[in-house]
């Protein structure tokens, strides 16, 4: 079995390749650098695992995302293909023994993150490997222009000294003509072959509206929706609050978040995808492995941090080639609450080194220490400890992250087990001898009571908010209840496991990236601006905005965006005439919003708009503090 598409039909199951992945396979396995441009769903990790497969020995896999590292390798472990990764939070022992596995265990694929390759035994043992293909997935993050800059990916090109000869594929789905030319330089690719998909979607049609009422717009869309569709959120109790609402009205729906476990969110896939569910509400968690074909809407609630992620989120819809939507609805609040999140509440160096001071004094990192040290973290608690900015804080362990300062890999959804090994007889005595278990141990009862029956999952935050204590305390209390024979717990109190990636140097630590860090603020005010400024351009063709930002020109409108259609779908005068007359009835009776325009009056929806229009810029209505429009 020597041929591609062999390779592929025997793993994959498909007869055929997408778009360019049979010239960038072979371009490869020519042995030449290569660059690999291909949008969302485009099948980047083909075009180098089939090359890898073909050849004697293993490809180097450079991934920033734990998650997904932890995907592709499970993924290919499936398909009887061996593959590991080094991840976070393992001991000089466990590294040694996996790199030796990859050196003599005939594995075809080590997936390892570019600030792992500051390891020296990590360089030691790849030199001696047999390596026939070095594959940089996300490769514009070495860019400093690039949406996702991380330093550390600089140190990749480690990998070109240690196996001069072998060639390199970097990977993206998002790079500007800039970003893409910088990365090259970068990576010091040798006259590397380019390849380069078309951004344009054809089959999707990219919708902008402004609506205060979102879950109205949204259920008129849905409402008989007969396929899949994708609403994105920003933050996890809005998935499970709109979530609830569209269930309410009748469509069907299921939420998805980084807070829950690995089997729920498996649990919900595998619901929507096999159409049990037609609507799944998700925060930005839902991306990885998304390949669902039959999504007729994606509908985004809230603006987006950039346009690279928001094209990327919007490219989930028509995957089949079907007629597909991508709605941004959005009102005032939305412009303001953007810039608040991701302009505002950027941290500076100054605030890295205090939350990073923290950070070390909260684990009681030693100077000089702490390397490649895990721990289990919980954000609340940290944030709640120091009086922190939940903002900021955030914001900033983001940046360090992105640094390569340290590692976050969310574990969320995890609960504290309590099992009452007593009676409650004998547990009210204790209490009466111990006051603060008293107070903890009666809101644990007063919270769930069937606790004595079978080990209970405790939230214990909840237990801290009705209790009035620090979850510190409690955990305290319940460990000496467990000393003292009243329970059995199993503590899973984290948000996330942190490791730290670099020695703890104090101001040092920052001082190194300081210049980084103003670039990636400066860089993610302008793509906030780059949003807004797409969100309010009602001339150009929604697609070529979009495609043009990604450096594709001399395109034409796509004839069906929201801008397309209402330069295409003219009102004619006369007709005009008659809606305006029936508005203006209206509002000499009260204001209202479009929507109770449309909703009381025969004509479509589009065309009350551009009336609308028409009539505020004759100046005959206007628009209230309400929002509404008024004569």
């Amino acid at each position: 079995m020597n041929r591609p598409l062999q390779i592929l039909e025997k793993y994959w199951g498909f007869s055929s390749f997408k778009s360019r992945q049979e010239a960038i396979i072979d371009s490869v396995l020519n042995g030449q650098d290569t660059v690999a441009l291909l949008p969302t769903g485009g099948g980047k990790s083909i075009c180098f695992q089939i090359p890898a497969l073909l050849n004697e020995g293993i490809c180097i896999v450079i991934s920033p995302l734990v998650a997904l590292m932890t995907d592709q390798v499970n993924s290919l472990k499936k398909k009887g293909i061996k593959a590991l990764a080094l991840k976070g939070g393992i001991s000089f022992d466990e590294l040694r023994i996996l790199l030796d596995n990859a050196t003599y265990g005939n594995y075809k694929f080590l997936y390892l993150s570019p600030e792992r390759l500051q390891q020296e035994m990590v360089q030691n043992y790849i030199k001696q490997m047999n390596v026939n293909t070095i594959a940089v997935d996300e490769a514009h993050c070495i860019s400093q222009w690039g949406s996702d800059f991380r330093p550390a990916y600089r140190n990749i090109t480690i990998l070109r000294e240690l196996h001069p000869l072998v060639p390199i594929i970097a990977l993206t789905a998002t790079a500007t003509p800039k970003v893409l030319e910088n990365t090259i330089d970068e990576l010091k690719l040798e006259l590397p072959n380019i390849f380069k998909d078309s951004f344009v979607r054809k089959n999707i049609s990219y919708q902008v509206i402004v609506e205060d009422d979102k879950l109205y717009r949204i259920e008129r869309l849905l409402k008989n929706n007969t396929g899949s569709a994708i609403v994105y959120v920003r933050s996890r109790n809005t998935a499970v609050e709109i979530n609830n609402q569209l269930n309410s009205i009748g469509i069907s729906s299921a939420f998805y978040h980084g807070g829950l476990s690995a089997d729920e969110k498996d649990r919900k896939l595998d619901a929507w995808k096999n159409n049990n569910v037609s609507t799944m509400v998700a925060t930005n968690a839902f991306g990885m492995g998304i390949d669902h074909p039959n999504v007729r809407f994606v509908i985004h609630v809230q603006l987006p941090e950039s346009l690279e992620s928001y094209f990327q989120e919007a490219g989930r819809a028509g995957r089949d080639g079907a007629p597909a939507t991508a709605l941004l609805i959005h009102n005032a609040y939305d412009k303001i609450l953007v810039r608040k999140q991701f302009v505002d509440s950027l941290a500076t160096p100054a605030d890295l080194k205090k939350i990073y001071q923290t950070l070390v004094n909260y684990f009681r990192i030693a100077y000089g220490e702490g390397a490649f040290s895990e721990h289990s973290f919980n954000f609340t608690d940290f944030c709640q400890t120091y009086r922190l900015n939940t903002f900021v804080a955030y914001n900033a362990l983001n940046t360090l992250d992105r640094l390569g300062i340290i590692q976050l890999s969310k574990e969320f959804g995890r609960k504290t087990i309590i099992n009452f090994t007593v009676s409650s007889e004998a547990l009210l005595s204790y209490f009466e001898r111990d006051i603060l278990a008293s107070v903890i141990g009666k809101t644990i009862l007063r919270i769930y009571g069937g606790i004595f029956d079978s080990p209970t999952k405790v939230n214990l935050d909840l237990v801290a908010k009705k209790s009035g204590q620090k979850i510190s305390v409690i955990i305290s209390v319940l460990k000496k209840m467990e000393r003292d024979e009243l329970l059995e717990l199993s503590l899973y109190i984290t948000d996330a496991c942190l490791t730290f990636l670099v020695p703890r140097e104090d101001d040092k630590t920052i001082n190194v990236v300081a210049k980084e860090v103003e670039l990636l603020n400066t860089k993610k005010a302008d793509q906030v601006e780059k949003v807004l400024k797409y969100v309010a351009d009602n001339n150009q063709c929604r697609s070529l905005q979009l495609v043009r930002y990604f450096g594709e020109s001399n395109l034409e409108p796509c004839g069906i965006c929201s801008v397309c259609n209402m330069n295409t779908k003219k009102i004619d005068m006369t007709e005009a005439r008659l809606i305006a007359k029936d508005i203006l009835l209206l509002l000499k009776q009260d204001s209202q919003s479009s929507r109770q325009i449309s909703e009381s009056l025969r004509f479509t929806e589009a065309k009350i708009i551009q009336v609308l229009k028409l009539l505020l810029d004759a100046e005959k209505i206007h628009i209230d503090q309400k929002n509404k429009y008024c004569i």
